[in-house]
């Protein structure tokens, strides 16, 4: 019997443009800056996996369309990014004032969720942190 080893994904950023057109074009130039893939997602895309998303190997598109209601916010995945290079790129982000409302890190905890209700979990935790900082 063969074990089934998935292929891990090459780092990468997903990137979801919520209601900003403009700042797709504004980190997908970080990116490139970084030498980092950037990958934007669609809301056509919402119902497929993280891992699929990501590019690993045993993950398939959804077989149905998102039928949550569509984030408004952008949100920024990080991808078989190493923990001391997503420190190294949210701190240049700061310097270069570039905000990203929403940001996570692909877990195996997360890899087979729709990107969707990444989103949606991301918003809950945005909204309850800053309910109690008192900010918006």
């Amino acid at each position: 019997m063969k074990a089934h080893i998935r292929r891990p994904a090459d780092p990468k950023i997903l990137f979801y443009q919520g209601m900003d057109p403009d700042k797709a074009q504004i980190v997908a130039a970080f990116c490139q800056q970084e030498g980092i893939p950037f990958t934007p997602v669609t809301a056509g895309q919402l119902g497929d996996s993280l891992g699929f998303l990501a590019g690993l190997s045993g993950f398939s598109p959804a077989n149905k369309a998102w039928d949550q209601p569509v984030p408004q916010r952008e949100a920024m995945i990080f991808c078989a990014v190493e923990e001391k290079r997503v420190r190294q790129l949210l701190d240049k982000m700061n310097r270069q004032q570039l905000s990203v409302q929403l940001k996570a890190i692909m877990t195996p905890h997360n890899q087979g969720w729709p990107f969707g209700q990444l989103l949606a979990e991301l918003e809950k935790e945005h909204l309850a942190l800053h309910r109690e900082s008192g900010d918006r």
